[in-house]
């Protein structure tokens, strides 16, 4: 039974570095050689910047990569216009972008906010082409800053800890003492149990935009439980409003509807559910689902789910496999459909993705794709790049002709999963 599928090429790539590496002896790489790209530099994360004053231009986007690099390219042109080697010490855990207006200073500061397993948080200053951070934010000893995100208009910045907390640090004072190690302004330490592996603040509900939150924010770990805090609230135990129980490890949420009532939850065992977070109340739990995108996608390989966006007006769901094809889908109340297949752009596992939002020149709002890979790419998907071609369930001629990647870690893309702990909280 054949139907008409949309599939996409990259509009435009990035290559962020050349060291994947032959898995032949010669040194020289032949387009008959297989390469490994598991010996090469990933790209671990991928972060579109606020919005720019135009509306017709895109806004600079950043990544970080395996080797502890961060780069950031125009939007426009996705020339490289700043690069900061060795950012830190150990892996990059997060990155996201923010502006924030510094003491004595009413212009916003364009700033790449990241966090490292060495247990810092770092600021930068896309204006300083120095590569030594604005602001430095310290967790305690031997404790990992695994997830970071910025709200109340970029004065407020809450980082995930290794054990269990979630600590808070006023951005409001960047400083030229760059020695200078800032300490939370407080803590949440009673919620959680086990690593906390994401942090998000809750956008304000429009599509496509990033820059401004609400107070409430949400926390997942690795003991299973989804929380949602209102910040306002000075205490912990009065700012917590709901606790989702998941059951597995979790390893990325995030808001989604008209009014960002919706909560989806994916975790390390590539499970997913979604939530209404201010009751608590499931809507549905699609388990794994795997088997069933696949199915849907013409039997494409699906090992892995990259992660969740709110975008035109819906939750879109991104999965792929271990030879880079990836596939968008549109995720409803109880269903999953399928929007268009990202074909021929990475070549290994996917690791992050973000939207683009700009105007289109007839007054609407467009949004393309960015999604980053163990293959050193980034790509670029624009939604007006499809062609719509007969698909029978099965058929893989519309996959692109490539020898099989070898070596490939079968845990898939997305985000990295930790290390479990000996003592650590295991459902399985």
């Amino acid at each position: 039974m054949s139907s008409l599928h949309r599939i996409s090429s990259p509009s435009r790539t990035i290559v962020t570095s050349f060291t994947p590496i032959s898995s032949s002896s010669s040194s020289e790489i032949s387009s008959s050689s297989t390469i490994n790209y598991d010996d090469g530099t990933y790209v671990l994360h991928v972060a579109c910047g606020p919005s720019s004053n135009n509306p017709h231009l895109k806004a600079p986007l950043s990544c970080a990569l395996s080797n502890r690099c961060i780069q950031t390219y125009d939007g426009e042109t996705l020339r490289k216009i700043h690069s900061i080697d060795k950012a830190h010490d150990q892996r990059i855990t997060d990155l996201t972008h923010a502006q924030v207006a510094s003491s004595g200073d009413s212009v916003q500061c364009p700033l790449i906010v990241t966090s490292s397993e060495d247990g810092f948080v770092k600021i930068f200053d896309l204006r300083d082409k120095s590569t030594i951070p604005a602001m430095r934010l310290g967790l305690l000893a031997k404790e990992e800053a695994l997830s970071v995100s910025v709200g109340y208009r970029g004065a407020l910045a809450a980082v995930g800890s290794s054990n269990g907390h979630v600590h808070f640090f006023d951005l409001r004072q960047l400083s030229n003492n760059h020695n200078n190690v800032h300490r939370p302004l407080g803590s949440y330490v009673d919620s959680h149990t086990d690593d906390v592996t994401k942090v998000r603040f809750q956008p304000m509900s429009r599509d496509g935009g990033h820059e401004d939150t609400t107070s409430l924010i949400v926390t997942a770990s690795e003991d299973g439980l989804a929380c949602i805090f209102d910040t306002s609230q000075p205490l912990e135990e009065e700012a917590l409003q709901s606790v989702m129980n998941i059951g597995s490890p979790l390893r990325d949420v995030g808001f989604f509807g008209p009014s960002m009532e919706g909560l989806f939850c994916l975790t390390g065992s590539e499970t997913m559910s979604v939530w209404h977070h201010d009751s608590a109340l499931k809507i549905c739990d699609f388990g794994d689902v795997r088997n069933h995108l696949s199915n849907i996608a013409g039997g494409v390989p699906i090992h892995y789910l990259v992660g969740c966006t709110w975008m035109d007006h819906e939750l879109n769901l991104l999965a792929g496999n271990t030879e880079g094809e990836c596939v968008l889908y549109k995720v409803d109340a109880g269903s999953i459909s399928l929007k268009r297949m990202l074909m021929g752009g990475h070549k290994a596992s996917i690791r992050s993705f973000v939207p683009v939002a700009f105007s289109n020149g007839d007054g609407c709002t467009t949004c393309c794709i960015l999604t980053a890979g163990e293959d050193s790419r980034i790509c670029e998907w624009n939604p007006n790049n499809v062609d719509e071609v007969p698909l029978v369930v099965g058929d893989s001629s519309h996959r692109p002709a490539r020898e099989r990647m070898v070596d490939t870690p079968m845990e898939g893309g997305g985000a990295v999963r930790r290390r479990k702990q000996k003592n650590a909280h295991s459902p399985y």
